[in-house]
């Protein structure tokens, strides 16, 4: 999918298999732990291709966005959980930006992409989380329509702040 964004620069979004993952493992090690994971640190490595692969085994999709001249931008890990009753929602596992290209509003034009693959999907409501002490985060979500509806204290510890759990309707009752 070819995006014409004016004064941004034209950009590809397109799906990302397991193996052809590496261009994007940097950043989706930032999205997870920040700057405190080390690409030189055996167990971080080990963790993070776990990571993937769970990622990939629960069927998660991820979307890599380019420029057109193959310089990888941003990065968005989407799941459809399929319904049996009900209609479908999916859940924004994963999303970021190479640092020179944040606050641009590649994020954005990311996450649309995602909502419409939701819509294409059928899901009725897209959900996410993030880190309460994250406030960049939760601004960006909430400029793209998300709102909160639950906050998880102390899941990482005693001195953690926890997650706040964010959604996005993209469909009206009855649709």
């Amino acid at each position: 999918m070819a995006v014409n964004t004016g004064k941004l620069q034209m950009t590809v979004i397109k799906e990302i298999y397991q193996e052809h993952f590496g261009q994007f493992a940097d950043l989706l090690a930032e999205i997870e732990v920040g700057k405190h994971f080390d690409s030189k640190n055996q167990e971080h490595i080990e963790w993070l291709k776990q990571k993937i692969a769970v990622r990939f085994f629960e069927g998660t999709h991820f979307y890599g966005m380019f420029l057109e001249d193959g310089t990888p931008v941003a990065l968005a890990g989407l799941l459809i959980n399929e319904c049996l009753f009900g209609p479908n929602n999916s859940e924004l596992k994963d999303i970021g930006t190479f640092e020179q290209f944040r606050r641009k509003g590649y994020g954005s034009q990311l996450l649309a992409h995602c909502e419409q693959v939701s819509r294409d999907n059928n899901v009725y409501c897209m959900y996410m989380c993030t880190y309460v002490k994250e406030y960049y985060n939760i601004a960006f979500y909430g400029k793209n329509g998300f709102v909160p509806v639950a906050c998880l204290p102390d899941i990482h510890g005693p001195d953690d702040e926890g997650q706040v759990y964010m959604r996005k309707r993209l469909m009206e009752r009855g649709e």
